[in-house]
């Protein structure tokens, strides 16, 4: 497998598994590169840091999640790896300067702040 299909083949893997664990030494090791070199690979190929990458996603999809739906924040702080409800709102509203439920009430984002999955020319 050269480097573009596994970069590749893994975000696809971080697409099927946002809402789990996904912590950098978890990532490598299954990827079988050290960590320092797996993050390298992964900004040479898609001019992200490999947590900024997961961490925006996340936030994207939670995003769209809290605008299309009337699931409870804490659940949908949960089904994208956050620990707590504090968390996700720091983290959200440092990265979209509004917070989850100002979003909700809102119902729209700023487009430029999403993240859609990356696709790896050929």
């Amino acid at each position: 497998m050269n480097q573009r299909e596994f970069i590749r083949s893994l975000l696809d893997w971080i697409e099927n598994n946002l809402g789990h664990d996904l912590h950098l030494d978890e990532v490598a090791r299954r990827s079988g590169y050290s960590r320092w070199h797996l993050q390298r690979l992964f900004r040479q190929h898609t001019g992200f840091s490999l947590a900024e990458y997961i961490r925006q996603r996340r936030l994207t999809e939670s995003a769209l999640t809290l605008i299309n739906s009337d699931e409870a924040i804490l659940q949908v702080a949960m089904s994208y790896g956050f620990d707590t409800q504090q968390a996700y709102t720091r983290t959200f509203k440092n990265y979209f300067r509004v917070t989850p439920g100002q979003l909700r009430r809102q119902r729209r984002v700023e487009p430029e702040r999403l993240l859609f999955p990356l696709a790896v020319a050929s």
